[in-house]
């Protein structure tokens, strides 16, 4: 039978609970929000319950969100943990559910409480959770957190140690740890954790808790010893402030960090830290997708789930909806820090869409990322959104992709295509098209799975940072000083610097390999007409040329002559215009917004 002590800290616990103790003047204490008047449900399921709550404000069902678990302290409740945290409040980004427990606490992991006692397995009844809700909701894979307050938290310590779930995030609040789970705990998959504490909290101690049946470790003991069970070695990093001091475990993977709060108690809310924000805020910072309110991820496959990611500004405005479509730079990166500049600019007149292909910024990731094999998914994006009419704007390669989409008889939103703009394209001819699938694409083919493994390990990692950072420098010398202040480098930052994630470089490396296929399938291709193709066509191959070894010069000569032949062909023939630039660079995204502004002008008079 559990300790006179343990009853004793539960009764003190549901005390707090319902009275709102705090270590600190309540009165000044953050204020917890109003839970949202969001949709809220219980579902039952085998035996047991959870309530759901949809976020506050733009649920689209066609969206995928990322999954947040929260669980109440002893004698709580689910809908009591909902009122007092509010969750969903503080982001767009989740779909928050308030587990139910079986009786009045949870199998926390210490062998030593009713719920143990009485055999019920809270592990497999999460699992159950997770998997109910992946059924009907579409949640982002790899995007599952968990927090939980008191006794909750420490049931979320259990989830660290023993569950099968694999949770990108976990946090705890008013929880130090049981000793019983300290001595068994063995994470198999490493998570960033955050634990919140009030140093004076007198109910589950901050210090500890010395006893026979449910001993209590202190919380800086507690965040030590998850951190190296996460394969965390580094020493701890201490960060201090009048209300807060945190101390922080991290790698170059995973951060595990407590934050202890100066006079709090045992309490969800303190003076001076808001908890739920701070939660999310961890969360999002830890996240895979750092989703802003511009972005979104829209399911468009299942088994396995993909998702592609979609930034979306000024859907104030009436009119033509803009699609941007990313192509290659020299360095084969493509992905929508490339519009970081161009579309708030056009997001002042128009709605705008940036879409990434598979395995780009957010997208999820695919065994063969090709232009090609992302028609489909394009089609069904541009449906989702519902626009009625299209102008696709494409940069670089991307017109590939354009024009596989527009001639796709699979394609249903190309009904509804008003124009294009191609920014500097590849020309779809046998001499230029043999250029491209030359050195490096042709290298790449060659090594295949021997690169894959290569980059897999990590080898081209350093590499990858160095062409970034003076990727960053050319951008911003390409910058007119006019758009200097339009420009979104934090944007820019996360998506650019996201390139060199060992998956991303392994995409990169497999587009480039299919690239030539990609380029065999539009050789010679009739280019539809229906609708006007405006073509910007710059001169950067001027630099290639001047700088090509003497036995390569006819030939780049050949391919800048045939492509402004062919440019201006493509305008012509569909009633678009050609609008040539010279002493231009090809990344005219940057060097030349008001050039593509201007045509996209003209498209959407016409």
């Amino acid at each position: 039978m559990r300790s006179y002590l343990y009853c004793l800290l539960k009764i003190v616990a549901i005390t707090c609970l319902l009275s709102g103790c705090n270590g600190t003047d309540n009165k000044s204490a953050s204020p917890v929000s109003k839970p949202p008047e969001s949709d809220v449900n219980k579902t039952n399921l085998n035996g047991r319950s959870y309530y759901l709550s949809l976020p506050a404000k733009n649920f689209d069902s066609k969206k995928a969100y990322k999954l947040l678990l929260a669980f109440h302290g002893s004698g709580q409740g689910a809908q009591s943990m909902r009122s007092m945290s509010a969750l969903e409040s503080a982001s767009d980004n989740y779909i928050v559910v308030y587990p139910q427990s079986k009786v009045e606490e949870w199998n926390e992991g210490c062998n030593c409480n009713k719920p143990h006692r009485l055999g019920i397995d809270d592990l497999g009844f999460i699992d159950e959770v997770v998997a109910d809700v992946k059924k009907k909701y579409n949640i982002i894979d790899d995007e599952l957190y968990a927090v939980g307050f008191s006794q909750g938290g420490l049931f979320a310590q259990n989830l660290i140690c023993n569950s099968d779930l694999k949770f990108n995030a976990i946090a705890s609040v008013a929880s130090p740890m049981s000793v019983q789970l300290s001595q068994s705990c063995y994470i198999e998959n490493n998570t960033h954790y955050m634990m919140v504490h009030g140093k004076n909290d007198k109910t589950l101690p901050y210090y500890g808790l010395t006893h026979s049946n449910f001993g209590l470790i202190a919380s800086e003991y507690a965040i030590e010893l998850i951190a190296k069970e996460n394969d965390i070695e580094s020493p701890v990093e201490v960060e201090k402030t009048n209300a807060t001091t945190k101390y922080v475990y991290k790698n170059d993977t995973h951060i595990n960090q407590l934050v202890a709060i100066e006079g709090g108690g045992h309490s969800w809310g303190f003076t001076g830290f808001n908890t739920t924000e701070e939660v999310i805020s961890f969360f999002d910072s830890v996240s895979l997708n750092k989703l802003d309110i511009h972005s979104s991820l829209y399911r468009v496959g299942s088994q396995p789930s993909k998702d592609v990611h979609v930034r979306s500004m000024g859907l104030e405005h009436s009119g033509p909806a803009i699609i941007l479509l990313s192509g290659f730079n020299k360095n084969f990166h493509s992905d929508s820090a490339w519009f970081s500049l161009l579309q708030p600019l056009i997001a002042k007149t128009h709605r705008v869409h940036v879409i990434e292909r598979f395995g780009n910024g957010f997208s999820s990731d695919v065994d063969q990322p090709s232009y090609a094999s992302f028609v489909s998914a394009l089609d069904k994006t541009l449906n989702i959104l519902n626009e009625d009419e299209l102008i696709v704007v494409s940069f670089a390669s991307a017109n590939i992709l354009a024009h596989l989409w527009q001639v796709s008889p699979d394609s249903h939103a190309s009904a509804n295509l008003k124009g294009m703009l191609w920014v500097d394209p590849d020309i779809l001819l046998p001499h230029s098209i043999s250029l491209y699938q030359d050195w490096p694409v042709s290298w790449y083919r060659e090594v295949g799975g021997d690169l894959i493994e290569h980059i897999q390990q990590g080898n081209w990692t350093e590499r990858t940072l160095g062409k970034l950072a003076a990727e960053r420098e050319e951008m911003n010398a390409l910058i007119p000083v006019d758009y200097q202040n339009d420009m979104n480098w934090p944007y820019f930052d996360l998506i650019s610097q996201g390139r060199a994630q060992i998956d991303k470089q392994v995409t990169r490396a497999k587009e480039i390999m299919n690239y030539h296929d990609d380029l065999a399938s539009v050789l010679n291709s009739d280019i539809a007409t229906s609708v006007p193709i405006t073509v910007i066509d710059t001169d950067f191959e001027s630099h290639d040329i001047a700088n090509a070894e003497p036995e390569y010069v006819d030939g780049l000569i050949k391919w800048q002559q045939e492509g402004t032949q062919w440019s201006h062909l493509i305008s012509e023939q569909s009633g678009g215009q050609y609008v040539p630039l010279n002493n231009s660079d090809h990344m005219t995204v940057f060097q030349h917004p008001d050039e593509i502004i201007k045509a996209i002008a003209n498209l959407h008079n016409q």
